[in-house]
């Protein structure tokens, strides 16, 4: 005997099974993103003693065009707009823009890129945004000498800087700007503080 049915909508259905997708790597479908959700709108009911059993019974490929594609949830209404350059920079966590100045050595950017696990800095002049740098051209450039090259000011390997966007850009036009050759793109928020948006962090948002 059932002794309870709950209500599920479609919106909060599919808007789990991406919450699945993105927080526990599980990709599954609209069936088991509502068996999640209901659980969620059940659990005042529940006491911490109780033993809950959800039965995933769907997989995720089957939506790829559906669910986890952004314009057929807006054009349903699942998702209320399109994700901008600052909800990045919100989910993002840590806000910190690391750079390095035209005269610090390949070695200084390569021990920083190094130390923080990142694969790209924006080069300053004073306070200006003169240039920048990844990883593959400090390595490449450590490696053709590695007794002399570490030595030498960033300016000498330096691309030029990183596009500038608004903090309200679409995510679909930031591919506009970052490319397999830019890695990165910069943006500053309301407060006047700069940011640096990279594939990395597009990825984890999506």
């Amino acid at each position: 005997m059932i002794d309870h049915f709950e209500k599920v909508s479609d919106r909060d259905g599919a808007l789990m099974a991406r919450r699945l997708a993105r927080e526990e790597g599980l990709l599954m479908g609209y069936s088991a993103g509502s068996a999640v959700a209901g659980l969620l709108q059940l659990q005042d009911r529940l006491k911490p003693s109780d033993v809950i059993v959800i039965v995933i019974h769907d997989h995720g490929s089957r939506y790829v065009g559906k669910i986890f594609n952004d314009d057929w949830m807006r054009e349903r209404g699942f998702l209320d707009s399109e994700l901008k350059v600052r909800d990045i920079i919100t989910q993002k966590g840590n806000s910190a823009f690391y750079t390095v100045q035209k005269t610090d050595t390949v070695r200084l950017a390569f021990e920083k890129m190094k130390s923080l696990d990142i694969s790209q800095l924006p080069v300053l002049e004073n306070d200006t945004l003169a240039g920048s740098v990844t990883e593959s051209q400090v390595l490449n450039y450590l490696l053709d000498s590695p007794l002399h090259h570490g030595d030498h000011p960033i300016a000498s390997i330096m691309s030029e800087p990183f596009p500038m966007v608004d903090d309200q850009l679409p995510l679909s036009q930031l591919r506009n700007f970052i490319t397999r050759q830019i890695p990165a793109a910069i943006t500053k928020d309301k407060a006047g503080n700069f940011h640096i948006i990279t594939q990395y962090d597009i990825i984890q948002v999506i």
